[in-house]
């Protein structure tokens, strides 16, 4: 599996997200974050697919004018949003297991990127960071709660 380009390591580890988020709930096992990156909309999902199953992590990238659709930089923005949202989802709703797939090798390097940045700060908070493991063509991580967090 390939890795983000030195910089964008290096991006990734340091810059920590402070955009807006705009959470709907869909149902008592589906909630939506929403962010903006300048034109783009974007989507991070958290879907209950079974009863006291995982929380799957997932996010869409929609709208937006042509140049903010081909430019590149905002990525990090984007990133750096979903993990916001990913965050506040886990201090909220202190979700019993989180999966981040990757169905390609560039979405595995972020996912690998960010959770290993976040790895000892959801350890503090009582979880324990699996993966990288091949589920079919995919690659999974599961965030899963070890112990109680005390949040509450």
């Amino acid at each position: 599996m390939g890795s983000l380009p030195p910089f964008a390591e290096t991006v990734a580890e340091f810059f920590q997200s402070t955009t807006t988020l705009v959470w709907r709930t869909e149902s008592t096992v589906h909630t939506v974050a929403t962010f903006t990156v300048k034109s783009l909309e974007v989507d991070v999902d958290f879907e209950q697919r079974s009863q006291d199953g995982p929380w799957h992590v997932g996010f869409n990238v929609g709208g937006g004018e042509p140049v903010d659709q081909m430019n590149m930089a905002p990525a990090f923005r984007i990133f750096n949003g979903v993990f916001q949202a990913v965050w506040e989802f886990v201090e909220c709703r202190e979700p019993e297991t989180l999966v981040f797939v990757a169905e390609d090798d560039d979405l595995a390097s972020v996912w690998a990127t960010y959770l290993h940045r976040d790895r000892n700060a959801l350890e503090a908070l009582g979880y324990e960071l699996r993966g990288p493991d091949r589920v079919g063509q995919n690659s999974e991580w599961t965030v899963r709660r070890v112990k109680c967090s005390g949040l509450r």
